[in-house]
Order: structure tokens, then C-alpha cells, then sequence
């Protein structure tokens, strides 16, 4: 049965702002078909792969009170500040970020993109659980 906005929300109550726009049935449709044959898992994944798809819109979304956008502020507007953390360090505090956007599962999965959200990681690691590489066109 396909996951439904109702149901999603219900569970992720904090992306009730795109209940009445296109993005929140878009990418429920690509997670209905892409994660059809998870079994039980099939409604986690949808969740999670739905989750993670609206973070990184959200990211990539102008910012609030721009109407009129420039073609700087349309430019700017897809660069999320996400960054893997490759390294860090609490006394003198340091931290470095990984220089690559892919993790590793994650490129024979096709989708590249899942290290940069909270919902990615928990798909990726549920991707995993399977113990073999499955591709999600």
C-alpha cells in the first residue's frame, strides 16, 4: 500500500508546510515506486527517502521575504551549507569536512546525495540491512 501524505505527516509532523503544494505528493510518488519491494521496511523507507528529499529542498529554497529574487539570490538558493564532517577534535576545537558529496553504499544505491540529511543516513543505513547493493533510480 502507498504511503500516503496523511500517514507521512502524521509521522513527521514539522514538514506540514508542503502539505498543500506539489513537492510533498512528488516525492511521495517517487518513493512509493522506488521502495515497493522493501517489505516491511517498505513504509520506513518511504518516510525516510520522503524526509530527506524535503531537507534538501528546504536547503535549496530562497530566502524568506524574497520575492523578487536576484540571479545571485536564485544562485545561492541551491547551495545547501550541509557538509559530511570528516574529522573533528574537542581540545583547541577543530573540525574538518569531507572534500566529496558521496559516501560509500550510497553511489550503487543512486542516490549520491544521502550523507548530507539525518533521514539519509538513517536510509543508507537501511539500505544496508539488506546486504546487497540495490539500485533506486
Amino acid at each position: 500500500m502507498a504511503l500516503t501524505p496523511e500517514a507521512f505527516l502524521a509521522f513527521y509532523p514539522q514538514f506540514s508546510s508542503f502539505a498543500q503544494g506539489v513537492v510533498l505528493p512528488e516525492y511521495l510518488r517517487q518513493a512509493n515506486a522506488r521502495f515497493s519491494d522493501f517489505g516491511s521496511d517498505a513504509d520506513e523507507a518511504r518516510r525516510l527517502y520522503t524526509a530527506h528529499k524535503l531537507t534538501l529542498y528546504s536547503a535549496s529554497c530562497l530566502p524568506e521575504g524574497v520575492t523578487t529574487p536576484t540571479k545571485s539570490q536564485i544562485a545561492s538558493a541551491g547551495k545547501g551549507s550541509m557538509q559530511e564532517i570528516a574529522s573533528k577534535k574537542v581540545g583547541d576545537v577543530s573540525i574538518s569536512y569531507a572534500t566529496s558529496t558521496s559516501t560509500s553504499g550510497a553511489n550503487s544505491t543512486g542516490l549520491n546525495d544521502l550523507n548530507q540529511t539525518v533521514y539519509g543516513l538513517q536510509l543508507l543505513s537501511l539500505l544496508r540491512l539488506y546486504g546487497f547493493a540495490r539500485y533506486i533510480p
